[in-house]
């Protein structure tokens, strides 16, 4: 949508809502505005004025083609409001998908450093957090994530393979290759755990 299309729809859906308001505004004004009747300004704006616009702007508000353009224009108001919520939401969770594909990339380079020692699984217990963190993060967007049985693998190299080549998909914005991806690891880790 353009950047002057969202505005001027809002605009005129407000001017719609006008003549709705004003029966109300017009009761709140005699209310407390113009309740004094010994003032001779507010009784001659009260009559001059008021009433006038108030009469006009009833009587606009009955005519059935307003009634139609106002729910016409509120449902696109209410369209156009929906589209860019979800326009919205769709930009953040692939930003929050990049970011994680970011943390997982970082993760399958500190393993691949730390697998370069022996130790397995005891040499990454301070990774253990953000390992937890990713694949919490990572089960949030339904993506599929290895279980405890990593551990017990003989080596990191699993756990790293598997965060570098998903991680790349999903800071690239791929985010179905990503999970299908992510998919393809868990008859690996099935196979090895089985046996």
């Amino acid at each position: 949508m353009s950047k002057w299309l969202k505005p001027f729809l809002f605009g005129i859906w407000g001017l719609l809502l006008i003549p709705l308001i004003a029966p109300i505004l017009k009761k709140w004004l005699e209310e407390n505005v113009f309740s004094d009747p010994s003032d001779m300004a507010t009784t001659a704006f009260r009559n001059a004025v008021a009433t006038t616009a108030s009469e006009n702007l009833l009587a606009l508000g009955q005519q059935r083609w307003f009634k139609f353009a106002l729910v016409f224009c509120t449902g696109i108001v209410l369209g156009a409001s929906l589209e860019w919520l979800s326009r919205k939401s769709e930009e953040r969770k692939a930003s929050e998908l990049r970011s994680l594909g970011s943390k997982f990339r970082s993760l399958a380079e500190s393993l691949k450093i730390r697998s370069a020692s022996s130790g397995w699984p005891d040499n990454v217990v301070d990774l253990k957090p953000a390992i937890m963190s990713a694949f919490g993060s990572a089960g949030k967007f339904h993506l599929w994530v290895p279980d405890e049985h990593v551990y017990h693998l003989p080596d990191a190299s699993f756990l790293c393979e598997y965060f570098r080549c998903v991680g790349k998909l999903l800071e690239d914005g791929q985010f179905d290759k990503a999970n299908r991806e992510a998919l393809s690891w868990k008859p690996f880790l099935d196979n090895v755990t089985r046996s």
